[in-house]
Parts: structure tokens; C-alpha cells; sequence
């Protein structure tokens, strides 16, 4: 089972992460396309909007996680494509210098939020989608694991 220091961890491992490999990015690198899907795809700057969003919405997610009865799916009913495009778009119109702004003080609050969560939330019973488990591992692995994944996909070759 993940423990609220896991979290902490890795939420602190996408900062440090994400700052590392995005401060080696000269401007024209932001443009990159490294993710790539059905509907185009993102350049990094856009991975990183991603990032920075889900970041943001986690504290107003966990809870509602908690809260799923016995069976239940808090991934049920969602478009996650159609999600994701809105939370990318609310970001893309910053600069690179504000978005890692943002991306950092997303997961600054994020860790606090963590920090103050009840125990009884974290260790709650819960299901999104294809994961299941506490509510401290689903969130390991929508946000810690995905979140890393994304910034070491958009990681590559920074200069190349």
C-alpha cells in the first residue's frame, strides 16, 4: 500500500523531475511533439500543461475518490480525452516561464493537501477506471507514476 510519504515523495520527484529536464530546454524545444494519439498528439509545452492541471485538480479529486461506494467507478462517466483537451487549453496561452510557475506551485499545494489529508481518506477503498486499490495507490498512479511518465516522455533529447 502507498503511504502519504510515498506520496510526498514522488510528488516531490515531478518537481524536482520536471524543473530538471524542462531547464535544459532551450525555446524553440517547447514545440517538440513527443506524445502522439489519435487526436495529434502534444509538444512538451502542452505535456506540461497536462501536467501542471492534473496537479491542480488533484485536491478537488482525492476526496470524491474516498467517497465512491463499495463497487463504484470515480472514473465512471468521464471523457478523459475531452478532459484532457480542456485542461490543456487552459494553460497553453502561458509562457513557458509561468507554466513551470504553475506546474511547481501546483505541486507544492498538492503535497500541503496531502499532508492534512485525513488517514482515513488515503486508506479508503476506491476505483478509477482499470485501477483500484487505496486511495493513496490510485492516486500514486493517475498522478505520481503518469506524471513522471509524461515528464520523462517529454524529457528525450532536449538538445537533439
Amino acid at each position: 500500500m502507498t503511504t502519504r510519504e510515498d506520496l510526498i515523495d514522488g510528488l516531490k520527484m515531478i518537481v524536482r523531475e520536471g524543473q530538471r529536464i524542462t531547464s535544459a530546454f532551450a525555446p524553440e524545444d517547447w514545440k517538440k511533439q513527443v506524445h502522439d494519439d489519435e487526436g495529434g498528439g502534444w509538444n512538451r509545452k502542452q505535456v506540461y500543461c497536462h501536467v501542471t492541471t492534473i496537479g491542480e485538480i488533484a485536491p478537488s479529486m482525492a476526496p470524491n475518490l474516498a467517497s465512491v461506494p463499495a463497487g463504484g467507478d470515480a472514473g465512471a462517466g468521464v471523457d478523459i480525452n475531452a478532459m484532457n483537451a480542456q485542461l490543456v487549453a487552459a494553460k497553453e496561452g502561458l509562457s513557458e516561464a509561468e507554466l513551470m510557475d504553475a506546474f511547481t506551485a501546483a505541486y507544492e499545494k498538492l503535497i500541503e493537501f496531502i499532508k492534512e489529508m485525513p488517514a482515513e481518506q488515503l486508506e479508503a477503498q476506491t476505483t478509477f477506471g482499470a485501477i483500484s486499490g487505496s486511495v493513496a495507490d490510485v492516486i500514486d498512479s493517475l498522478i505520481v507514476l503518469h506524471g513522471l511518465a509524461h515528464i520523462y516522455s517529454a524529457g528525450g533529447s532536449a538538445t537533439g
